[in-house]
């Protein structure tokens, strides 16, 4: 599926930039520094990060966002997590257990299909050192019989670590100690659960 978005970003980007002669291309790095084709794409492929595309009656403005973050809540950041996260998935979390939370914007609709019924994150979601939860942002609810979906109703998760908007489905993984790693966009189901169970 990564891929195919990716053939699919590359097409999509390739005809905007085709369509009228007179619209220049310009295209920023994820610092807005202004780089060159060549670069743009490499770095697109490098799978770090993803773009997203202006066009307006003159120009296509193209930009790069970093999709993979490492970092670390204090004590007391993790702590507040943890209680509103209890409070809004109705269930103890174990601070001993790593916590993995998917997390669907309202786009995701078909996405969100995908990633409930994905055999690569069975294992993990099975795994006794995990507790695992499926979340949507507020006011996008959804259902499906395989995995209970949790309306993010204090936008917690989304301030946290999800505050860019970013389609095709979104992962975190909280460590005890309060280190994180997340992917924005279309998550890699297999990297999650390898980064998840690291250093175990």
């Amino acid at each position: 599926m990564k891929y195919k978005l990716l053939i699919l970003s590359f097409f999509f980007t390739c005809i905007v930039f085709s369509q009228n002669e007179d619209r220049k291309a310009y295209m920023y790095d994820e610092n807005g520094t202004a780089i060159d084709e060549k670069t743009f794409f490499e770095k697109l492929r490098s799978g770090i990060y993803y773009k997203r595309a202006v066009v307006n009656d003159t120009a296509v403005l193209a930009k790069l966002y970093v999709r993979k973050f490492e970092g670390k809540l204090d004590a007391s950041s993790y702590k507040k997590f943890v209680s509103y996260l209890e409070k809004t998935v109705k269930t103890k979390i174990d601070t001993t257990k790593i916590v993995v939370i998917y997390f669907f914007y309202e786009n995701d609709k078909r996405v969100t299909r995908h990633y409930a019924t994905t055999k690569r994150l069975e294992a993990l979601n099975n795994n006794d050192a995990v507790q695992a939860f499926y979340m949507t942002e507020k006011g996008f609810r959804f259902k499906n019989r395989k995995h209970v979906f949790y309306e993010d109703i204090f936008n917690l998760a989304k301030q946290t670590f999800f505050e860019t908007n970013v389609c095709c489905g979104s992962a975190v993984i909280l460590k005890p100690d309060g280190t994180y790693y997340k992917e924005l966009g279309e998550f890699s189901a297999t990297n999650i659960s390898e980064k998840a169970l690291s250093d175990r």
